[in-house]
Order: structure tokens, then C-alpha cells, then sequence
């Protein structure tokens, strides 16, 4: 291995300097002539180009962007959810992330299709929002459009299911169910996104329509039929397919095919050299859209970074912050927070923003703005205050000060140990008698206030008001610290920007909602099915 990739890497793993420029902001670059959010990714044979160079990368699986199972029941997320993970993922040096229910969502009250014939517009907000973040951090999006499991997004099962079909596998001969899968995907390329104004087909912020996630049933003949279709209806997007393990053969074959995507579990640099070989051998861009996130090692980083078969690697799978406190959890084994919630999770952050530095080398990305911590409730627990505030991505660790005086100080710094996200709640030792404030200040990896990571500026003791989203989101107005009392609670989603035309609601009286009150903590997701018969990283 060459000696400067080596030293790289050492540098990447010890200092930790695998943040593109401070915590939560990379410096924002000169663009080029014409921007790099309005060209498409580009396939020339077995690699993909970006305004004529490689585009190599490396990212996460961000799968329920446009519809949650992690809160109560299945629901979309906020827009705090959705922009926090996008910016983390940067934060990682991701420049792809791959999404399912950005484009499968089928059988459920807030999906685009609840039902045979049925499509629910409603159900694109999330969407419109997610794709529009990315498209402003300067990330790249592949989606799926269906799947083989029939998870609370839905699947092809689901379509099958509707059709009457003794066999869900006849979803791919059956001349109804092709129709539907291509009335399906014709309502969703044909979106509009109100705040850019593009259809998703003609967005290159989409890179790659997937025909599907881990099709194991492909046959060449709707491979070619239905890439054919999205393709002419696509004609500027690249158009991906898979199996749930090893190389699917349809999807080699295929001349519709641009990027044949396989998932490996546990995550293996060795299977994955081997397949890129036989997959670039064909002709075709080879992509590992899923491995676990917890079996990718240093070495392992190295090897496929230096693999020029090698065109993407997406870790399984990113969570952020929590609207009210602390993170997303999910319990699948291959979860991420940064920068980590143990020692091992820190290391595999470390091992997969490395290898997203390495293979992806240097970007023209825009700067990132940052989301100062915001204190979402201050309770007395047996007379001790407990604060809990809502995260910042790229923040290592938090400082909470305390005033005695009002709003504006002067400031006391209870934590002598900064504290992380898993430590809010947090009480307060030393709660005084009289009425306090109190702040949150995010700090960077050396325990430092980064000028981009400034203390969020405290007022006067109030209640915040609401308004409704778009999507129904409980949503504060003004971005403020509402905790001077000591039983004062508050709380507030990240409001959406207004997209174009369209404005927020009326004022509203406090209303809460699963959306607008800091979730009740529930049980992880946890899909039936045999072990090991299944991919193991799924939902």
C-alpha cells in the first residue's frame, strides 16, 4: 500500500481529522462555471463522472427520510430528523445516501400509495424537504422504488397482495402488476418538488433510481422491461438494481442497468473486491449499497479506497438526534451515531468517514449551516432541575451553564466535564432555591466552542408558540431558549423552510402532537423473520 495513503489513514483514525473543515461546517468553495447541484452524475462505462471527473464515493443508508417507523407507528419525520442526519451524514464526508422511502412507501395511511389506485400527495412533503436538503449540502441520492421484504414502507408483496396474486413472485410476470409498478413509479418521478421547483426526474440530486431493494426474484426479461421504462421516463438519471447477496445476474446482464448494487453482512473488503471485478468485468459500476457498519476495519477502509472497481460503499445505517433528547435509537446491531455512543461505535464512525475521505477525495460541497443545541425541557425531580435539550450535529460533547440573574447572565459552567448526548436528561447537583437559566453550548472535539458552534442566545422566560407545518409538524416559530423557570417546559421542532408558493399555517394555540412533544421512548423495530434468512441490517 502506498505510504502517503497509509499516513492518510493513521492521521484519519488518531486525530480524528476526518471532518471536512470544523464540526459542524465546511468552508464554502468557489463553484465552477456552472454548479455542481445542476449536473447530473454521469456513467462511462464501468465508472461514474461528475462535470468530467470520477465520482468515487462513500456514505450511509439514510431509509426513512420519507416515512419513520421510529416513532409512534409509522409516521413522517420532522424536519429536524431529516436535516440532522443529512447534515451528520456530511459530517462523515458522505456524498451519497441511499434512502428507501424516498421512494417506497406503499399500504400505510401516510404513504404516497395507501392503497390499490390510490396516491396520497400528502405524503411528498418529507420527500420534497429531504431532497432538498441534500441538494443544498451537495449530496447525492440513490432510491428505491420498491422491495423485496414487506416492511411498514411496503414492497412489491404489497402490490402483489392488492392483485391477487398466489405468488408474490408473479409481481414480476404478471402483466397488471408491471402496470402498476410503472404507474407507481410514473406518479413519483413526475413529482414536483415546490421548494426547487424541478420534477424528481429531472433533479441531479437524484442520482440513481433503484429498481428495487434486494430483488431476489429478477428476471432479465423485467429488468430490461421496466429499466427501459424508467429510463425514457428518466432519461438524465442513472438506474441501479440488486439482489440481497452476491451479484444478481439479471442486473449484470441487463443493458437498462447502470450500477449493480450489492450488500454484504458482515462487511468484507476481500467479497467486495471480488464482486467489483466480476460486476466492472461486465461492464457495469459497481456499487456496495449496504454493509454493516460495525465490520468495516481500517485495513478494510484502505483497500477499497485504493480499488478502482470500487465506485461506492454505503455503511448500514445512520441515525442523528432525537427531536426531544439524546439520539434515534434502533436496534438492528449496525446503528451509528456520531460521533459514537461507545468506544466501538466511535471506532467504526472513524473507520467509515475515513474511507468517505479517502475514496472521495477532494469535493467542491457547500458550507453547512449549523443548528445550535435547543433546550426542550427543564423538569424538578425531587427539587433537582433536569435539562434536556435536542443535539447539534457534528457536536462531540455539550457545556451547560447556569445564571442566577436573568436571561443575560453573568453565566456559571456546571459541567467541569462536558457531557454528550446520551448524558440528557442531565440534573443539575447544585439547583439553586431562587428562579435560574440556563444554556447549552455545543463543543468540538477538543472541547472547544467553535466559532460555528456558538451558545445558543438565551431570552426572557416564556412560553413558545406554535404553528403548524406543512406536514403537520408542531413547529416553534422563533429558535430561542424557553427554560428560565425551573418547572418551564418547552419544546420545538425545526420548522421547513416554506416552499415555493406555498406559506406556513396560521397561528394555533399549543397543541401537542406525537410531532410537536418530545416522543415517548419505544420499543426498537424488529421485522419477523427466521435469522440469517433475511439481510440481517434491514429495518
Amino acid at each position: 500500500m502506498p505510504l502517503h495513503r497509509r499516513r492518510i489513514l493513521a492521521a484519519l483514525l488518531t486525530v480524528g481529522a476526518l471532518i471536512t473543515g470544523t464540526a459542524a461546517s465546511s468552508p464554502a468553495t468557489a463553484d465552477p462555471p456552472r454548479r455542481t447541484v445542476d449536473t447530473f452524475v454521469q456513467r462511462e462505462g464501468t465508472t461514474l463522472t461528475l462535470q468530467g471527473e470520477p465520482f468515487r464515493f462513500a456514505g450511509t443508508n439514510l431509509y426513512w427520510l420519507g416515512l419513520d417507523e421510529n416513532v409512534r407507528g409509522t409516521d413522517h419525520p420532522t424536519y429536524f430528523r431529516i436535516n440532522d442526519a443529512l447534515k451528520t451524514a456530511r459530517i462523515m464526508n458522505a456524498t451519497v445516501v441511499r434512502s428507501h422511502t424516498l421512494g417506497t412507501s406503499l399500504g400505510c395511511a401516510p404513504c404516497i400509495q395507501p392503497g390499490p389506485g390510490e396516491f396520497n400527495n400528502d405524503a411528498f412533503a418529507p420527500i420534497d424537504y429531504a431532497i432538498a436538503r441534500a441538494r443544498a449540502y451537495g449530496l447525492r441520492l440513490i432510491v428505491p422504488l420498491t422491495d423485496q421484504w414487506d416492511y411498514y414502507h411496503g414492497g412489491y408483496p404489497t402490490m402483489a397482495k392488492w392483485l391477487g396474486l398466489k405468488d408474490p413472485e408473479h409481481f414480476y410476470t404478471d402483466p397488471r402488476a408491471k402496470a402498476a409498478y410503472k404507474e407507481y413509479s410514473r406518479q413519483v418521478l413526475n413529482h414536483r418538488n415546490p421548494y426547487t421547483g424541478l420534477r424528481y426526474k429531472d433533479d441531479p440530486t437524484v442520482m440513481s433510481w433503484e429498481l428495487g431493494n434486494e430483488l431476489n426474484g429478477m428476471t432479465r426479461a423485467w429488468v430490461d422491461e421496466v429499466g427501459a421504462y424508467l429510463g425514457k421516463l428518466a432519461p438524465r438519471q442513472l438506474i441501479s438494481a440488486g439482489r440481497q447477496q452476491g451479484v444478481d445476474t439479471a442486473a449484470l446482464t441487463s443493458p437498462e442497468v447502470d450500477i449493480v448494487d450489492v450488500h454484504y453482512y458482515p462487511s468484507s473488503a476481500l467479497t467486495m473486491a471480488a464482486d467489483a471485478a466480476r460486476v466492472t468485468g461486465r461492464g457495469k459500476v459497481y456499487l456496495a449499497g449496504e454493509h454493516g457498519s460495525d465490520s468495516l476495519t481500517a485495513a478494510d477502509a484502505l483497500t477499497l479506497a485504493d480499488n478502482p472497481n470500487v465506485t461506492g460503499v454505503l455503511s448500514w445505517s445512520l441515525f442523528g438526534h432525537a427531536d426531544g433528547h439524546g439520539y434515534v435509537q434502533h436496534d438492528d446491531g449496525f446503528t451509528l451515531h456520531y460521533p459514537g455512543d461507545t468506544a466501538a461505535m466511535r471506532t467504526d464512525v472513524l473507520a467509515n468517514a475515513a474511507l468517505a475521505k479517502m475514496i472521495g477525495g477532494q469535493r467542491r460541497l457547500p458550507a453547512l449551516p449549523v443548528t445550535p443545541p435547543l433546550i426542550t425541557s427543564i423538569t424538578k425531580q425531587s427539587g433537582i432541575n433536569e435539562i434536556a435539550w435536542r443535539g447539534t450535529a457534528g457536536a462531540h460533547t455539550y457545556r451547560v451553564q447556569r445564571s442566577v440573574r436573568g436571561a443575560h447572565g453573568p453565566w456559571t459552567t456546571l459541567t467541569t466535564t462536558p457531557v454528550g448526548d446520551n448524558d440528557t436528561p442531565w440534573l443539575d447537583p447544585t439547583t439553586p432555591q431562587t428562579q435560574a437559566s440556563y444554556r447549552v453550548s455545543a463543543l468540538d472535539r477538543a472541547g472547544r466552542t467553535s466559532p460555528h458552534l456558538r451558545p445558543w442566545a438565551p431570552v426572557r422566560a416564556r412560553m413558545p408558540r406554535w404553528t403548524r407545518s406543512r406536514t403537520g409538524h408542531a413547529c416553534q416559530r422563533t429558535a430561542t431558549v424557553c427554560n428560565a423557570h425551573p418547572m418551564a417546559t418547552a419544546f420545538a421542532s425545526h420548522p421547513a423552510p416554506a416552499p415555493r408558493h406555498t406559506q406556513h399555517g396560521r397561528w394555533n394555540a399549543p397543541r401537542r402532537s406525537p410531532h410537536g412533544s418530545p416522543p415517548a421512548q419505544t420499543g426498537p423495530y424488529r421485522p419477523l423473520r427466521s435469522p440469517r434468512t433475511e439481510r440481517p441490517g434491514s429495518k
